[in-house]
């Protein structure tokens, strides 16, 4: 997991999170993560489904060739604008292949 991952206390970027689809999985994967790093981490304090959420809309973006090269990954910020989260919250939504 490590070689996918770089933590820091402001971000958490996650290499070819596309790889990663279910909901379930994307959890698993925040939740071991949580285990895993400093309490100081971004990861580890940010809201759990708002991590969740951006990462799906991530994905959505991905499958339908939107920014491909920019939502392959994913960049999980401690703090979000508020626009953003409330378009995560609108676009997750529309990620039907898994709920």
């Amino acid at each position: 997991m490590s070689d996918r991952v770089t933590l820091s206390p402001e971000n958490t970027h996650i290499n070819d999170s596309i790889l990663i689809k279910s909901k379930k999985e994307i959890r698993d994967f925040l939740l071991a993560l949580r285990e895993q790093c400093e309490p100081g981490m971004s990861v580890a304090v940010r809201d759990l489904e708002s991590q969740v959420r951006e990462w799906r809309v991530h994905n959505f973006f991905y499958f339908l060739h939107v920014f491909r090269s920019r939502t392959k990954d994913v960049d999980l910020e401690l703090l979000q604008p508020w626009w953003r989260e409330w378009f995560c919250r609108v676009f997750n939504f529309l990620y039907f292949w898994d709920r």
